[in-house]
């Protein structure tokens, strides 16, 4: 009976029922519902704060809501726990093993039963964000207190002996750094210049450049650089240069990926495209607690290259 109700249902037919439902659906969740095409509409789950934002994208078949097929849901959601993910598989299941072609539209039965099921899983996600923010804001708190004493004691002492740069974040992979007397000497001092900021999804990129044709410039830029308080505090400080030593007639060039893997050889790369000779370019990351995959690296180039 299903099937040849189908089959009686004219394409104006159908549009009219997808067009009430779409009416429909932006009147209940205004911005949140999206029309991404002809046959595919997007809503978001309304993550709760501290979450990976999570939306549903609905793929419409030839004939929905009358014919056989159902409506394909894709998740968007760059949360990998796996409690979350066996939820979601679990709902999606259920969704497609109901589907029965109908009259009148299933999106919003499917979107409410997705919300209920999803908003606990996500809300677990959530509190262990928080708590690990608040692990974090305390580490950074320690280290930033540790940064501080051994940078005044540096002062105090003119340099003596150098000085070891102690990270915020090692558990991101970021080291120690220690500097030699010869990056206090003021005969290495340069121009430092700073960009502007990008955002993504909590996370801050700042890039910060400064011209150099010695190791003493470099060594005074770096350490400059990560004397400035919220540059500190960064969860990653990716830097790369090079410039031509004219004494012995060589280039030199190195990078550092600062605990964000692969990162300071992009930026290598990024200065031998340019053409750019004789700069230290560093990016500063602090992590918002949201992966941001391969974009990050963008963001980073992109910062970079803004600047320079």
């Amino acid at each position: 009976a299903a099937r040849g109700q189908s089959s009686q249902a004219t394409s104006a037919e159908l549009e009219a029922v997808r067009e009430e439902e779409r009416a429909t659906l932006d009147a209940i969740y205004g911005p949140e519902f999206e029309v991404l095409g002809p046959s595919e509409w997007r809503i978001d789950l309304a993550s709760p704060a501290n979450a990976p934002p999570a939306a549903v994208r609905i793929l419409l078949p030839e004939g929905y809501p009358m014919g056989q097929d159902p409506p394909v849901p894709i998740l968007e959601c760059e949360c990998h726990d796996e409690g979350f993910q066996t939820v979601a598989s679990s709902v999606f299941a259920d969704l497609l093993g109901q589907w029965e072609p109908v009259n009148e539209g299933c999106i919003f039965q499917w979107v409410e039963q997705l919300r209920g099921a999803l908003q606990p899983a996500l809300e677990e996600v959530a509190s262990v964000a928080v708590a690990r923010l608040v692990e974090r804001d305390e580490l950074l708190a320690a280290a930033f207190a540790e940064a501080e004493s051994s940078a005044e004691a540096a002062r105090q002492f003119g340099g003596g002996g150098g000085f070891t740069f102690l990270p915020a974040n090692p558990q991101y992979g970021q080291r120690r750094r220690h500097f030699e007397e010869l990056s206090f000497d003021s005969g290495n001092a340069v121009e430092i210049r700073h960009g502007e900021p990008i955002v993504d999804r909590k996370s801050t990129f700042i890039a910060h450049a400064a011209r150099v044709a010695s190791e003493g410039q470099v060594q005074w830029a770096l350490r400059e650089m990560l004397s400035d308080k919220k540059v500190a505090v960064a969860t990653h400080n990716i830097f790369a240069y090079r410039y031509m030593d004219e004494a012995r007639g060589v280039q030199v060039a190195d990078n550092d990926d600062d605990g964000e893997d692969g990162a300071g050889s992009k930026l290598a790369q990024l200065l031998s495209m340019a053409g750019c000779e004789g700069v230290l370019v560093m990016v500063s990351r602090w992590y918002g607690g949201i992966q941001l995959g391969g974009d990050r690296f963008k963001h980073i180039n992109r910062a970079a290259s803004l600047l320079l």
